[in-house]
């Protein structure tokens, strides 16, 4: 069966993607249903094994997709999590399976439909790649950097790309598109090429948290006795500044990783590694890691701020250019927001182009429309992060009007996840992408955080990981 004849209707001959990561991957199978050819562009020379790429620095740490966000790459990619589980992912419920110390207690655990599912980042990327390989004939173009974007006469209208081989000769390429979409992530130069094309300086909000990660992957001890499978141990603000996790992966190994705020950074040497651990609040990570036997030395990366590009401002945007994923946001990994905020601005790409009819290309307010529906997808995981990391006196950025009441108010919030099941539900299930922070301010929820503020509330008393259940 000859391409054109699965189009579920035709916008355009050729689309092409920058970038070959989640959002890049999961794009090009989107566009793939509705123009002729589709092609990825890569920097990276991208193994068929799996392996860390040189373009995903933060790749070699730890990684979570929340129930929306898998909902969405489910809906894009049918059956892909059921692939992924029998090749080694673990399915776990978020909720139950997570010893969570947050907000200077650990959070209730109790059972819940809030699946979640846990591997490397590679893993989960070579799977995406394989599945997009076998479902389409979309083509890679690898070792090959865009430097910049070929407009019409106009301006007015994005026509394709200029490309160069890297580590070649230097000679530029243009290839012709209907439609650019960029995923290249948090260094992308479309700010740049729009204002070489004569557009409006692109709006930017930033949050600077200048944290540090230190990872490596160890062997899951086979006679484990804990009664969690995923560990999370945050700092509590305004003091503590060193947090720790424990994800199972791949492999029946575990990938650790150590995360400090504001220059406060986890060592990269065997020796210090462990002392860094045992000075988080609590003593479980350090536990955990004390004995288990290390796989592979230790990694770092840094990440300077949160970064918002606000896309939806510009009043004028050129025709057949949109961008996804950490090239409009790029969240402070801590949370684990990116790749589910950016499945699910790929899942609303798709069911924009669905609702279009048959046509050439794609309507001139296209852009605008897309942008504005997908600053939506940010604002609420954008609002959580943002205002957690305010809670250091330290964090920079301009702090909106209310902050220090919704600290107040959040603080509270989490307190209630210790003892209160109810409270502890809407906050996971608003982490998880399925309600919005309004759910937060639920009357009942109101009701607890006041009464927790006057005392009306029992402080927990649980001092440890409790058992599921608790």
């Amino acid at each position: 069966m000859s391409k054109a004849t699965k189009l579920k209707h035709q916008l355009g001959s050729h689309a092409v993607v920058i970038g070959g990561s989640l959002g890049g991957l999961l794009s090009a199978r989107v566009l793939s249903d509705y123009y002729e050819r589709v092609t990825i562009i890569e920097r990276d020379a991208v193994a068929e094994s799996v392996e860390p790429r040189n373009g995903v620095p933060q790749g070699r740490h730890v990684h979570v997709i929340y129930g929306g966000g898998a909902k969405a790459i489910e809906e894009v990619l049918p059956g892909f999590f059921e692939e992924l589980v029998q090749a080694g992912s673990m399915k776990l419920d978020f909720c139950n399976d997570l010893a969570w110390y947050h907000g200077g207690v650990w959070k209730l655990r109790t059972e819940t439909d809030l699946v979640s599912y846990w591997q490397s980042r590679p893993f989960l990327e070579a799977h995406v790649r394989r599945r997009v390989k076998s479902d389409t004939d979309v083509e890679f173009l690898e070792e090959m950097e865009v430097r910049s974007l070929v407009a019409d006469e106009s301006k007015s209208r994005v026509k394709g790309v200029e490309v160069r081989q890297i580590g070649g000769d230097g000679e530029l390429t243009t290839i012709d598109a209907d439609l650019v979409i960029d995923a290249s992530g948090r260094n992308s130069r479309v700010p740049q090429w729009l204002e070489d094309l004569g557009y409006s300086k692109l709006g930017e909000s930033t949050v600077d948290v200048n944290l540090g990660y230190a990872s490596r992957i160890y062997e899951r001890p086979s006679d484990d006795l804990r009664d969690w499978k995923i560990l999370g141990l945050f700092g509590t603000a305004p003091s503590g500044k060193k947090t720790g996790y424990i994800f199972p992966i791949e492999g029946q190994r575990w990938i650790a990783t150590e995360v400090g705020y504001l220059e406060d950074y986890p060592p990269d040497d065997d020796d210090t590694y462990l002392q860094f651990a045992s000075e988080l609040e609590r003593p479980d990570f350090y536990d955990a890691l004390k004995d288990a036997k290390p796989l592979t030395p230790i990694v770092t990366y840094r990440f300077p701020s949160h970064r918002w590009r606000h896309f939806e401002r510009l009043q004028r945007l050129p025709q057949g250019l949109l961008a996804v994923g950490d090239s409009i946001c790029s969240f402070n990994p801590v949370y684990g927001q990116g790749m589910s905020a950016c499945a699910l601005e790929v899942k609303l790409l798709a069911q924009m182009l669905a609702n279009l009819g048959a046509g050439n290309g794609l309507p001139a307010d296209f852009a605008q429309r897309f942008f504005g529906r997908a600053s939506k997808i940010v604002a609420n995981p954008w609002l959580l992060a943002t205002n957690s990391d305010f809670m250091y006196p330290g964090t920079g950025g301009r702090r909106p009007l209310g902050t220090k009441l919704l600290n107040w108010y959040v603080k509270h919030v989490f307190r209630l996840c210790a003892s209160n099941k109810g409270v502890c539900l809407r906050f996971h299930r608003v982490l998880h992408f399925i309600n919005g922070p309004t759910a937060l301010f639920h009357p009942y929820v109101m009701l607890q955080v006041f009464k927790s503020a006057l005392g009306l509330v029992q402080k927990p008393l649980q001092q440890r990981p409790g058992p599921s259940g608790l």
